[in-house]
């Protein structure tokens, strides 16, 4: 795209790298600071956004490999003896919250891309900034639940039912500002999970809904990458947030559980709104 360098798509791919395991929205933070400090459009920060997950996924796909694994086996028409009860339930929790989360998702996305035609950039981002707040508030409310469950103590039912609650949950993260980890999370906490299954589960489950917001966004969007990116930057920008998500996973997600970002959530909307709201009626 005319105006913008290599470097700044770099600089947006180690952002979305080190961002993706707090959850304070990377997606948010990527459109901001896309058209704030960059020369991105609305709509080509949202299609950038949607894309630079494709790294981190990666990411989390070589993490939890093993688990990965076991679920496609778990898949299979005759799956091995060595398969486990736990691993047909997270098998059932991956298609299950994959479902869930494209009946909120995809009404979203297109909601999202129409707001494009009648925003401005100051507009949009107080929007993100009210998604950050409502996380911020969801992130509070959690803050002090500590569940007991792990995926192998509940029945395959309550699996079911709490799959489909958080796949609706994630659903809502197409909206910028709503971070995915924060209420994918905090909806298996609210289930009484302890924090590493919510976790476990949190980025496993994101790994197809990734991969089906791409594709829905190079299928429907105006904006997709591809029609403002060449090949090689893609390759460039895809190797970039993954190998800086992959260095900064573990690190970043010990900081997550000692940092209550629910107040830097708020706090960053609040400032947002302090700032832009005045010179919107002036």
């Amino acid at each position: 795209m005319c105006g913008i360098s290599v470097i700044e798509y770099i600089i947006m791919a180690i952002l979305q790298g080190l961002v993706e395991w707090l959850p304070i929205s990377s997606e948010g933070q990527t459109m901001i600071i896309a058209t704030n400090f960059f020369a991105f459009t609305d709509g080509e920060a949202f299609s950038l956004a949607i894309f630079l997950h494709l790294g981190t996924m990666l990411a989390v796909a070589v993490k939890f490999r093993s688990d990965i694994v076991k679920i496609f086996k778990a898949c299979l028409p005759n799956p091995p003896p060595e398969t486990t009860e736990t691993d047909i339930k997270m098998r059932n929790w991956v298609i299950v919250s994959t479902i869930a989360t494209a009946i909120i998702a995809i009404p979203l996305y297109f909601l999202v891309k129409s707001l494009f035609a009648v925003t401005t950039g100051d507009v949009l981002t107080l929007i993100i900034a009210g998604f950050l707040l409502i996380t911020g508030i969801i992130l509070l409310l959690t803050s002090k639940k500590y569940g007991k469950n792990k995926l192998e103590d509940v029945t395959t039912g309550t699996v079911t039912k709490h799959s489909i609650i958080t796949g609706l949950a994630q659903g809502t993260s197409v909206l910028p500002g709503m971070s995915r980890s924060g209420v994918t999370v905090s909806a298996n906490l609210f289930e009484n999970y302890e924090q590493n299954t919510a976790l476990r589960l949190s980025f496993i489950m994101s790994i197809p809904v990734v991969l089906g917001v791409i594709a829905v966004d190079v299928l429907f969007g105006d904006y997709s990458v591809f029609g403002f990116l060449d090949p090689l930057t893609i390759v460039v920008v895809i190797a970039v947030s993954f190998v800086v998500g992959y260095l900064t996973m573990e690190a970043l997600l010990r900081l997550a559980r000692k940092i209550q970002f629910g107040y830097f959530c708020i706090f960053y909307a609040v400032i947002a709104f302090a700032v832009i709201l005045p010179f919107l009626f002036l």
